[in-house]
Parts: structure tokens; sequence; C-alpha cells
């Protein structure tokens, strides 16, 4: 287990639906087209194949922006500097934000820990779907699990954390599928809980498209 940082600002006086995430996104990429971490490309060299820096998410109805690693001091100086934000033609202005650096447990843990996911998880892709949809029911339920699993390692490799003994971490849970529109195409994800022996800070995300808001957790306690 290892202590991980990361930053999360809110804009409390904006309030946006999660189909706007995309939105807010291209703001900030179109603002700050030099700066990669904003949008994950790097000119001439197309999309960096790793856990972004700067996340987007929608906290509560309000949007937000979730930095982990290098984004945290860029999201520092961007917070000194946005008093509007632009969504297609109209412009939003903003002056009231939550700003909260975190420092939490991350990793495999002794016990037991129940999560739910506060947006659609995005699990399943162009290869593994058809494997998924010709499945029973039990088959469909443990290849979640396995998928959910793999999710974790990779969210892992993003902080540069080694999972000892992958094969002892567990997963249970229930997951229910919800159609999706993600950028006019509907996409099948998955609401639901789940249980792991894994510690996970709040707000971050899992699965495909987690850096747009998809897969977030939010931890349940008893």
């Amino acid at each position: 287990m290892i202590a991980i940082r990361y930053l999360v600002i809110t804009f409390t006086d904006v309030q946006m639906r999660p189909s706007d995430i995309p939105k807010l996104r291209g703001y900030f990429s179109n603002k700050y087209p030099h700066d990669h971490l904003f949008h994950n490309h790097l000119p001439g060299q197309g999309f960096i194949y790793k856990s972004p820096s700067i996340q987007y998410r929608i906290i509560d109805g309000h949007p937000a922006l979730l930095a982990i690693n290098e984004g945290i001091d860029l999201m520092k100086k961007m917070f000194l500097e946005i008093d509007q934000i632009r969504i297609n033609d109209k412009i939003i202005s903003t002056y009231e934000r939550e700003v909260i650096l975190r420092e939490e447990d991350f990793g495999k843990s002794p016990d037991f820990h129940k999560y739910r996911f506060s947006t659609p998880w995005m699990a399943l892709n162009s290869e593994n779907y058809a494997e998924y949809k010709d499945a029973n029911p039990v088959d469909q339920s443990a290849m979640l699990k396995r998928i959910l699993k793999n999710n974790l390692k990779t969210l892992s490799k993003g902080f540069g954390y080694w999972i000892e003994d992958f094969d002892s971490v567990r997963i249970d849970g229930w997951f229910k599928p919800m159609d999706v529109s993600f950028h006019g195409i509907a996409m099948n994800c998955f609401k639901g809980e789940f249980t792991t022996n894994f510690i996970i800070p709040e707000y971050l995300g899992l699965g495909k498209q987690s850096a747009r808001g998809f897969g977030v957790i939010r931890r349940l306690y008893d």
C-alpha cells in the first residue's frame, strides 16, 4: 500500500450534467492546447497511452477537474486563471470553487472495502463485447469481475504502484447493464457495487474513458 496525492477542483457555482463532460474537456483542451495534460495528446505523436494526469468529473451536479502526479502543479496554475467556462457558445462566469488536496491510502489491503459506481462503468471493448453477449449470466458476472480486477492494475500503474501477489486481489459485486450515449453512439455500460481487498480513493475512475468521467467510484460505509 502507498499514499497518493490528488487534487480536486469543483466549480460550485456552475451546474452541469454528466453528458456535458466532453464539452468541459473540450473547453480546457482548447484553452490550453500546448499543455498535453489537459487532453492527453502530443503534437505529431497522437494519443498518450497512460492514465491521464488531469481528468474530468461531475460531482453533485457541478463540473470538476481531478489532477494526479504532474497534473497537480498545472491545476494550481490554472486555478488562478479561470473565471469563466465556455460551453458551446455560452460563457459561464465562475467565482466559487472548492479545492481539496487529498492524500490517501491506495493499494492492496488486509480488509475488504465496499464501493459503488457513481457514473456508468465502461467495462467492455470491441474485442470482448461479443464474448460477454454470448456468455450465460454466471460467466458474464465472472467476466466483469475479472475485467474490474484488471482495471485496478491499470489504475495502479498510473500511480507507479506494483500490486504484489495480484492473484490474491479479490472482487465480488453486482453489475447491471445500461446503455449510455457516447459521441452519439449507444455504449453498453454498467452500474453497480463491489467489494474488494483494495483501497481506492474516492472520485478516481476505473475502466474505459475514466478521464471523461466514466467509472467514477464512491466508497460505501456500513
